[in-house]
């Protein structure tokens, strides 16, 4: 790259704004070197860095727009880049509605490991807190699922919205972390109950328990 050089992020072809962009050494150092947000055209100008590879990241609302690892030499080529583009939410999974169940499995009792696993026992997410925001205009919905772990927005317009989930409770007493999807509503898509699922670790930000989407075909 170019030690002046622009980041660009769009939303179905068209400008986004509030991304937050940083950049970062490559590899292994956290510490922010540069920290933006993208304007109301979807760029942010990155200008100052020294020589060196870097990593570029971007967020908004939870969710990655994209990132890599770039270069800055001290004397860069005609060659190097002066923008950086990458897209936000444009992979995101379809439905109908926002609105289907939250459960957490867990293996069953018995005497082995695979028959724990086969026979695995599903508890209700209830009272989990559920946001839903639209990054484009700011709207934002609130649900809370019931003692079944059922939940519902109700109409929602179409487009593609971060939802947020966070809190419940289960039988156990097992918690997760607080998960971003992404999520689009379209009344052409195939799909229109969602399954809210704990899983056992991985997929938090520190590794730890979180929630995964995923699809219901019939109600529960």
């Amino acid at each position: 790259m170019r030690r002046d050089f622009r980041v660009l992020v769009t939303h179905q072809s068209s400008p986004l704004a509030g991304v937050n962009i940083w950049v970062t050494r490559f590899p292994g150092d956290d510490s922010k070197l540069f920290l933006g947000i993208t304007r109301s055209d979807g760029t942010v100008r990155i200008t100052g860095l020294p020589p060196g590879a870097y990593w570029l990241h971007s967020e908004l609302l939870g969710i990655g727009a994209g990132g890599g690892c770039f270069h800055i030499s001290s004397r860069p080529s005609r060659k190097a880049k002066k923008l950086a583009k990458y897209e936000w939410g444009d992979l995101a999974p379809s439905t109908r509605q926002i609105a289907g169940r939250m459960i957490d499995p867990s293996p069953g009792e018995g005497a082995t490991f695979l028959r724990n696993i086969i026979n695995h026992v599903v508890d209700p997410i209830g009272k989990a807190r559920l946001k839903l925001q639209d990054p484009l205009t700011g709207m934002s919905y609130a649900a809370l699922s019931d003692l079944d772990g059922k939940f519902s927005f109700g109409p929602i317009p179409n487009g593609t919205y971060v939802l947020r989930v966070e809190g419940g409770a289960t039988p156990g007493g097992r918690d997760y972390e607080p998960a971003d999807l992404l999520i689009r509503v379209s009344n052409t898509a195939t799909h229109q109950l969602l399954l809210l699922e704990r899983t056992s670790g991985g997929a938090g930000s520190c590794g730890g328990p979180s929630i995964r989407l995923d699809f219901q075909d019939t109600p529960n």
